[in-house]
């Protein structure tokens, strides 16, 4: 045996150095892959503190890193109609206008990890929403009563930020339904979780959107 090893001393030490180098690539691609992971973007919309369209809309940094809210887009989608609007500044009712301080006027901003805003409540963003926004298939400046449109109510909320050392924005979206039951509203949100948008592709084109709302 020890004859052999001898003999086959050179081949033996190639295998181990070959089996060494695989186990610590694998090693740095288990690292890369928790570093990633811990390093990459992370948005949570959710909402809370009311019920159906009274609740209060959420927006967390569940982040390693702060981000910098850039803006905040509203979708209400209802009885085959669509209308689209940028809420990231805060209502004149709500005291935005009359702040002093500028912070307050608006949620841009930065939210430091494990922060969260509310913006408001989802039945005063959607009035905001189809009293003010680009609609699709509704007459220019149509004024809509939420609470007498039929059928379920889609109402979708996308946050655009930049994040850390990132040269595209980052993005996270939400999509919720609210229904009546029995003459009242209720509402789920259609997803487990939010929609993190990471790929660059989509980035850019959250980019692009954000650059023709500016």
């Amino acid at each position: 045996m020890l004859e052999w090893i001898s003999a086959n001393n050179r081949g033996l030490t190639l295998l181990v150095s070959l089996a060494m180098l695989i186990v610590w690539l694998v090693y740095l691609q288990v690292f890369l892959g928790g570093y990633r992971r811990q390093t990459r973007p992370k948005i949570i919309i959710n909402y809370g503190a009311g019920t159906a369209l009274d609740a209060c809309c959420f927006i967390s940094n569940m982040s390693s890193e702060p981000i910098y809210v850039e803006s905040i887009v509203a979708t209400l989608t209802a009885d085959g109609r669509s209308w689209s609007l940028p809420v990231t500044d805060v209502e004149p009712h709500d005291g935005g206008e009359n702040a002093a301080d500028p912070k307050k006027r608006t949620y841009q901003g930065p939210l430091m990890p494990g922060q969260y805003m509310e913006i408001g409540s989802f039945r005063g963003l959607l009035a905001r929403v189809v009293q003010g926004g680009e609609s699709d298939g509704a007459p220019a400046g149509e004024r809509v009563n939420i609470d007498v449109l039929n059928g379920p109510v889609s109402a979708e909320i996308l946050v655009l930020a930049d994040y850390a050392s990132e040269d595209l924005l980052v993005g996270a979206r939400r999509r919720f339904t609210a229904f009546r039951d029995d003459g009242a509203w209720r509402m789920h949100s259609e997803t487990v979780g939010t929609e993190q948008i990471r790929s660059k592709g989509r980035r850019r084109q959250i980019e692009a959107m954000l650059a023709r709302n500016l």
